[in-house]
């Protein structure tokens, strides 16, 4: 090889490193001082599945800092609740024995057809399922307790914070979203058998656990300023045990004084109790077959189910608060049922959720009164929710 070829051989080798490391820091700036601004970045991510941002967490640190932040999390939750449809879940086998089983989660389309959107195995023996808030379930007993979230197959165990040493004999719970400090909490309100040590009544207590302290706060009297017209000191005989309703900020369950019945609402954001007073005499001159507080169409409401006076036939009563807290403001519309199992609750859109004899769930629309059979034969515990949501809560949790 002449001298010049060598010579012309060098030279391309250098101008190809030179533009090796040219390439290398044109790369590296656009990683660095080019990447994408942060609330660009954090729309971007805002818009993915939790169990693809799991993953991306490995990318790199400051994206891990970024997913694992608590106000990325309210992002991502909100951006999930604008984009959110109602959701029919179920499962098939007994509520009692709900480990293995598999929840069922279905959207209703308008056609009207169902959309099955997924199934998950339910990890815990012996469990309920409690309460479903923004993707998160609590699922166990009263006193034994699991926050699950089914999307990333991730779980967190309450430890029992009770410090009950009597018997119980009304005990409620509820979870609910507290939206001042993007935290969750499970309240748990008990009323006891028997009389204390002074032959006086033993009055209700409340527990609440919050899920960023992992801890419960015990012993909390459930005190109600407008219950005191009532002795002795407005202490509260029973509480309604199915899951408390949440609402408005607020749990709800129908309680009881003596023969005085109400709603009790609990404030999760400022912890105070409240009562909500039921539309007068409701229940004259019927036979009361349930009662569930629902939301229907945006409105604290309550589904009473009666036996009608012609006894051929039963009959909804659909009371709505068209203004939250204001008893003058309660409305009623009733519409004819017949075959009614079990009555499960109300679609986003005002429809009723029915478990029926001989033909399984069906949508009943009060105002049509038109019926959808939704096929759903076997189903042994049902609910209708705007809350399941993918969420990264208990990202941090343990896998399932």
């Amino acid at each position: 090889m002449t001298k010049q070829k060598k010579s012309r051989m060098s030279q391309i080798i250098t101008e190809r490193q030179k533009s090796e490391s040219s390439w290398k820091k044109k790369k590296k700036s656009m990683l660095t001082s080019d990447r994408l601004p942060d609330d660009v970045l954090i729309d971007i991510l805002s818009r993915l599945p939790p169990k693809s941002l799991i993953r991306f967490r490995c990318v790199s640190k400051s994206w891990s800092s970024t997913i694992t932040n608590p106000f990325f999390i309210t992002t991502h939750l909100n951006k999930a609740k604008s984009l959110s449809n109602g959701y029919l879940l179920y499962t098939r086998l007994p509520v009692e024995f709900l480990c293995g089983k598999e929840l069922c989660a279905v959207v209703y389309n308008r056609d009207p057809t169902l959309t099955q959107v997924s199934k998950y195995e339910i990890p815990f023996s012996g469990s309920r399922i409690l309460g479903i808030c923004n993707g998160l379930f609590c699922l166990g007993s009263h006193r034994v307790l699991n926050l699950w979230n089914p999307c990333i197959r991730k779980f967190k165990k309450v430890l029992d914070g009770t410090c009950f040493t009597r018997h119980c004999r009304h005990i409620a719970l509820g979870l609910a979203y507290c939206s001042q400090n993007y935290d969750y909490k499970i309240v748990r309100m008990v009323c006891f058998e028997g009389l204390n040590g002074e032959g006086k009544v033993v009055p209700a207590v409340a527990e609440i656990y919050t899920l960023s302290r992992d801890s419960w706060r015990k012993g909390i009297g459930i005190s109600v300023d407008s219950l005191n017209r009532f002795e002795p000191n407005g202490s509260i005989d029973r509480i309604d045990e199915s899951p408390c309703m949440f609402f408005n900020g607020a749990l709800h369950s129908i309680a009881y004084i003596g023969n005085y019945k109400f709603i009790l609402s609990f404030d999760v954001n400022d912890e105070t109790f409240r009562e909500i007073m039921l539309p007068n005499d409701y229940l004259n001159g019927v036979h009361l077959q349930f009662e569930k507080l629902v939301v229907f169409k945006g409105s604290l409401s309550l589904i009473v189910f009666v036996q009608a006076e012609d006894e051929e036939g039963d009959v909804f009563h659909i009371w709505v608060m068209r203004e939250y807290g204001v008893v003058k403001s309660w409305t009623k519309k009733s519409v004819p049922m017949e075959k009614v199992g079990q009555f499960i609750g109300c679609t986003d859109n005002g429809e009723l959720l029915i478990k029926k004899i001989g033909t399984g769930l069906v949508l009943f629309d009060p105002e049509g009164r038109n019926e959808e059979i939704l096929g759903i034969k076997n189903a042994t515990w049902a609910a209708y929710t705007t809350n399941f949501l993918e969420s990264l809560v208990l990202f941090d949790g343990v896998n399932v």
